[in-house]
């Protein structure tokens, strides 16, 4: 046998040794699998019923979901929230301009219905795709659509979203304004 063989062979034969002693060091307590150690095994813990309780707040509330889609072409989908209503004229669907990608173009109206001027940012639009991926990305939009709405006005704008063309189907508008109460999740039906 040849000089690193016989060194090969000893070293394998040391870390076997080695593995063998371990295994035969540690024993366990029977019917619990854990080590002994010589001290007493601590008794196995009782469950008890605990009760919650309350502490204080309240629930949360999701958003106005919006479901069904407006089927008939025409036809205008409304959401009537505390000071505004958003009113989604036109969803159409476009080839992107990067490959596997497609523009969504929403077609909205935003009606300020109380007496004072409301937000109206990019930030407030999320398409939310049927395995709950959410796009916030868009790609252009009317130039004055984003600014305040005056009290008792609307703004009228195009909004287009460029998202994976995989994600197209199903999608839904996440309405959120600066007042999380008012968050809506509308049902598009996209053409």
């Amino acid at each position: 046998m040849d000089a690193s063989k016989q060194k090969l062979a000893v070293a394998g034969g040391t870390m076997l040794a080695v593995i063998g002693l371990a295994a035969c060091g540690s024993t366990t307590n029977p019917g619990t699998g854990s080590a002994a150690t010589g001290a007493p095994a601590a008794p196995a813990a009782t469950p008890r019923q605990v009760t919650p309780k309350n502490g204080g707040g309240s629930p949360g509330q999701g958003p106005l979901v919006v479901s069904g889609p407006a089927s008939l072409p025409g036809s205008d989908r409304q959401v009537v929230l505390r000071d505004r209503t958003l009113i989604i004229t036109g969803v159409t669907r476009h080839p992107g301009p990067a490959h596997g990608s497609v523009l969504i173009d929403l077609n909205l109206v935003v009606r300020n219905t109380s007496g004072r001027p409301i937000k109206n940012i990019p930030a407030f639009f999320q398409l939310i795709g049927p395995e709950g991926d959410s796009f916030n990305y868009q790609y252009k939009s009317s130039d004055n659509f984003y600014r305040p709405i005056g009290a008792g006005t609307s703004r009228v704008g195009l909004t287009e979203f460029e998202i994976p063309a995989a994600a197209a189907a199903s999608l839904s508008l996440l309405y959120r304004p600066e007042v999380a109460r008012d968050t809506a999740l509308i049902q598009l039906n996209v053409r």
